[in-house]
């Protein structure tokens, strides 16, 4: 890790009209001047336009002349800044406003940053437009993209000179601004679909699936039996449990249609022996499951499993099964998941910046790492977005990003293409990309 020490200081505005205060905060850079490891920025920047080199310009009463100075386009940034979202807002912003500082002169933009906490979708639109923003990044929360694609959809299209908009969240199937608006989000359904096209290029074809009692699991359910079919597979069960519980045993047991052990097992499902004796007896007509869980359950449902005789059978998971920043946790080992390369294959400069944010705010602040990365993602995206007359296709095809690899599809949606890693020794390992099937093999008979 390089030296840290360079600071900048920034102005913020006062409560109630106040004049705007100078408190020093500081986003660390590193001595060598590479810019990508400024992180936590310390202070909200709201009413304030943050230059295209990273400097803050005025306050937000004459943006567009704040933005003409230096003669970088002016777009907008709209995420929560306080509230209870307010962590996940920070993060996308410093990962926005550190991929300012990265970006090649002319790629650079000069960014309003509002508050969405503190605006509706509708007010948030127009101060950006007021201010000439030739962008709209955000807003952040499923209901303000809702109704920023309904004002958007109204005009049936973007119009000619109309600011462009990159939601950070994806709208219902059903829901209108499908092509008006374009719509990037680290959508679990995305990993889902990863984890189908991944078993079928590794030929496992028949699969078995615990979810959580929630409408999150009934989603990634559809999302994935949906890709598995298209791909060939088929998922043989389904099974649900109640997030929280401490024992497992029953949508365990009857997903993978146990027998009674022999005698000689230790321990019990809800505290499992780390070598139990003879194993029981399992259905064999599968090749993998898929387990839908946070960490906090797959803590307690991956030794289950392997207690009930699935510890030969690959186990995949989302994301949400690790927390980046968390410490090692060898009960999950062996579960395979897809994420961004941000948190499983960090690059050398991505790894300076997650190093920065441990040594200065501890690992904690790791948890919305993955935010950063949108953020940062959200910026490079810029010229595609301002390059299109409407949501499409990338000109470009795919964009490797901190999230993953980046496309879009006909409606404007972003999707990415993941990284994938097995847990060992309680850590993620990157594993390789398999190499793709000729042709899916025929479903076996159970």
């Amino acid at each position: 890790m390089l030296p840290i020490g360079v600071a900048t200081t920034y102005s913020v505005p006062g409560r109630n009209g106040a004049p705007a205060r100078p408190p020093r905060r500081s986003a660390w850079l590193p001595a060598s001047g590479s810019r990508l490891a400024m992180s936590l920025l310390g202070v909200s920047l709201m009413g304030f336009i943050v230059g295209a080199a990273g400097q803050p310009l005025q306050p937000t009463t004459a943006p567009a002349a704040a933005a003409a100075a230096n003669g970088a386009p002016l777009v907008a940034l709209v995420v929560p800044l306080s509230g209870r979202q307010e962590s996940l807002g920070m993060a996308i912003r410093d990962g926005f406003i550190a991929a300012s500082l990265e970006a090649p002169e002319s790629r650079r933009f000069n960014t309003l940053i509002i508050d969405e906490a503190r605006v509706s979708a509708a007010e948030g639109h127009a101060q950006a437009l007021n201010a000439g923003a030739k962008a709209l990044v955000g807003p952040l929360l499923k209901e303000s993209v809702v109704a920023l694609a309904s004002l958007v959809g109204a005009s049936a299209g973007p119009l000619p000179g109309q600011m462009a908009v990159l939601a950070l969240n994806n709208l219902g199937d059903t829901d209108p601004g499908h092509g008006v608006l374009w719509q990037f989000a680290l959508a679990p359904e995305d990993e889902a679909r990863e984890i189908a096209a991944r078993a079928v290029a590794l030929r496992q074809l028949r699969a078995v699936v615990l979810i959580p009692a929630t409408e999150w699991g009934q989603r990634l359910l559809a999302a994935f039996s949906a890709e598995f079919a298209l791909r060939g597979g088929v998922v043989v069960d389904t099974r649900t449990y109640l997030p929280g519980a401490a024992d497992f045993t029953v949508p365990i047991r009857g997903l993978l249609l146990t027998t009674e052990p022999g005698p000689a097992v230790a321990g019990s499902a809800a505290n499992p022996a780390e070598k139990p004796g003879l194993s029981p007896g399992r259905r064999q007509d599968v090749d993998f499951i898929l387990v839908v869980a946070n960490s906090s359950n797959g803590r307690q449902i991956l030794p289950q499993l392997r207690f009930f005789g699935a510890s030969d059978l690959p186990t995949y998971s989302t994301s949400a099964i690790w927390e980046d920043g968390g410490a090692d946790d060898d009960d999950l080992n062996g579960v395979i998941f897809p994420d961004s390369p941000w948190v499983i294959a960090p690059n050398s400069r991505q790894l300076l910046v997650k190093n920065g944010v441990v040594r200065h705010w501890g690992r904690a602040l790791l948890t919305v790492s993955r935010l950063y990365g949108l953020g940062y993602d959200a910026y490079q995206l810029l010229p595609e977005v301002l390059g299109q007359p409407s949501p499409g296709p990338f000109a470009v095809g795919e964009i490797p990003g901190t999230s993953g690899v980046l496309y879009a599809d006909a409606t404007g949606r972003i999707h990415r293409r993941l990284t994938f890693a097995e847990i060992r020794g309680g850590r993620p390992m990157s594993l390789p990309a398999p190499l793709p099937a000729s042709s899916p093999a025929p479903p076996r008979d159970p």
